[in-house]
């Protein structure tokens, strides 16, 4: 029913409507306030643990690499470059940063120079200069996707459309024609064995190469792989190689070791089914981030899974590293996790307690 109030002008209003018309509009807004608080709380853990910190810019991270007292952390906004020992951002940077957009890759190589892929090509910083080599240096055309330094020294530059080698003087390109399975190339690592791996993230359902330097292999879903996508690769102390997979809802981590396969899915442990990035630290414990799960950590049999309730920045861990100090360092859709102190037996206990579990 529509109430309508007719103002009688004879009348003067009561001194108190003011007031009273006052006094309702600040409860309103106390009350949209405190909404919006208990909201803003419930995503966010408020209380973070001892030696855990959130860095804040950047916000959408993809890439972490460790020069020295510096942390570079870049993303589709560019790159952040944050003080080590401290964990804060550095404004204005210690170097001239250019304007790089999208930056999915950054490696200080055994020369101490920091490359940079982007969407524009492939940039990198020595002696306090800049330098970008593009299509007309003979880099492979499209976005720079994926840097690796191998044991020889040799860059290898993953692109839309293959992957480029640079010895520091001249470029050779690999394509589809001379035996890779798949573009764009997101991943590259190199094995103990010397046999370099190449991966592509994109929904191509093609799986992952293998490159011994003289022939190509193929690997799929048809030899064990979990996914035929790829979004990291490690090899363990043990010696076994791990492939995170997947895409969207599809996925899991598979370990390599001699010629078995094994694969990992939520059901052994993992935090969700897609494993977007992989990491080993100095104890053994291999780290598996998810699309949007947050992050399960292998400590021998047991598990134990990181979300924002426990402090990480956000769901989904794009890239991690451990510094020359041990700190943990994990990039997300929401800033990066700073971790100085981590007792997974502790977490384990806490979370148990949480769910009525017994210890």
């Amino acid at each position: 029913m529509e109430y309508i109030v007719i103002q009688d002008e004879t009348h003067e209003p009561h001194p108190l409507s003011g007031w009273l018309i006052l006094g309702v509009i600040a409860l309103v807004i106390i009350a949209i306030t405190i909404t919006f608080v208990l909201i803003g709380s419930s995503s966010e853990c408020n209380c973070l643990l001892t030696g855990w910190s959130i860095i804040r810019p950047p916000v959408v991270v993809l890439a972490l690499a460790e020069q020295r007292d510096y942390i570079w952390a870049g993303g589709p906004d560019g790159i952040v470059i944050i003080e080590r020992h401290t964990g804060k951002p550095l404004a204005p940077a210690p170097v001239d940063l250019p304007q790089l957009e999208y930056v999915r890759d950054i490696l200080v190589d055994s020369h101490n120079t920091v490359w940079v892929a982007h969407q524009a090509g492939l940039s990198h910083y020595i002696r306090g200069v800049w330098h970008k080599f593009s299509v007309s240096d003979g880099l492979l055309p499209g976005a720079v996707t994926a840097i690796f330094e191998d044991r020889d020294g040799l860059l290898w530059v993953g692109t839309e459309t293959g992957v480029s080698r640079y010895d520091g003087t001249s470029w050779q390109g690999f394509t589809v024609a001379q035996g890779l399975v798949a573009v764009p190339v997101d991943v590259i690592f190199q094995d103990s064995d010397g046999n370099l791996w190449f991966g592509s993230s994109s929904p191509n359902q093609k799986g992952i190469s293998r490159y011994n330097g003289k022939t190509w292999r193929t690997y799929t879903i048809h030899d064990g792989l979990a996914h035929n996508s790829l979004n990291g690769i490690i090899q363990d102390s043990s010696g076994a190689i791990w492939f995170a997979t997947g895409i969207g809802n599809r996925g899991g981590a598979s370990r390599l070791s001699g010629e078995t396969w094994t694969t990992f899915t939520k059901q052994e442990g993992l935090a969700g089914t897609k494993v977007r990035s992989i990491f080993q630290d100095r104890k053994g414990r291999i780290w598996f981030g998810s699309e949007f799960e947050g992050t399960a950590i292998k400590d021998g049999e047991s598990w134990v899974i990181l979300t924002p309730k426990d402090g990480l920045a956000g769901n989904e861990t794009m890239e991690m590293l451990q510094d020359s100090d041990g700190v943990f360092w994990l990039a997300t859709e929401n800033g990066i996790s700073r971790i100085k102190t981590l007792d997974v037996a502790q977490l384990r206990s806490r979370q148990q307690t949480e769910k009525g579990i017994k210890p």
